[in-house]
């Protein structure tokens, strides 16, 4: 089972060795320090005895850097919706709203992906989701050290139109993301990931979350290939 969001896939593909294909051959895997039970019902890793415990997924979370604007009020939404970030997204970030479309599930996960926010990630994702897990503590840690495209600028999310799934409580949407890498092995680099989304309306609080999908990319000799399966 992959432990890292779909879409993810292809970075490790761009900043890996020439054998493009190879690269998709190996799954995330982590372990090594015994696990504790934490509050909420989380669990984490700790390598410490006796003594303070360990901390709770919302101390994780404060402490994690992001890339928030200092004026939430000025510039575009990185969603590409052509309102403020405080007019768009960031109510979801902030929990003053919850995703009622699977289009604002896919654009508030934009925006918190392009402003490192893995806690909506973790959030906004449905259980029937591949990247779903139970530890939150153990995913928030993965998504923080490898699944926020730390090396990529986001540019821009083209959202196709919602298609109604087989009841009233599922829909799809087909979309592109542009990033642009900014490391120095593949500065300037850019890629296109396309992916056709699933999203379930459950839950509680009963909203829109993403469900999974088909992850395909720009990348020479992958655009006909499901890069997730």
């Amino acid at each position: 089972m992959n432990t890292i969001p779909s879409i993810i896939l292809i970075i490790s593909v761009l900043q890996s060795s020439p054998s493009i294909a190879s690269a998709f051959a190996a799954k995330k895997k982590t372990g090594g320090a015994k696990k504790v039970r934490g509050r909420r019902g989380n669990t984490s890793s700790t390598s410490k005895g006796f003594g303070q415990p360990p901390p709770t997924f919302d101390e994780i979370v404060a402490g994690l850097k992001d890339r928030l604007p200092r004026d939430a009020s000025s510039g575009d939404c990185p969603c590409s919706s052509g309102k403020t970030y405080g007019e768009c997204c960031q109510p979801y970030h902030l929990g003053r709203k919850s995703p009622q479309s699977p289009r604002e599930v896919l654009q508030s996960r934009y925006s918190a992906f392009a402003y490192r926010l893995p806690a909506y990630i973790i959030d906004t994702t449905h259980k029937e989701c591949r990247d779903w897990r139970e530890d939150r503590i153990e995913w928030l840690n993965d998504l923080d050290k490898a699944g926020m495209f730390d090396s990529y600028d986001f540019i821009k999310l083209e959202p196709g139109p919602t298609e109604a799934g087989s009841t009233d409580d599922e829909g799809y949407i087909e979309f592109k993301v542009q990033l642009m890498a900014k490391s120095d092995t593949i500065e300037g680099k850019g890629t296109v990931i396309s992916e056709r989304s699933r999203f379930l309306f459950d839950g509680d609080p009963p909203c829109w979350r993403y469900a999974g999908g088909d992850v395909r990319s720009d990348v020479s000799g992958l655009n006909d290939v499901v890069l997730n399966k």
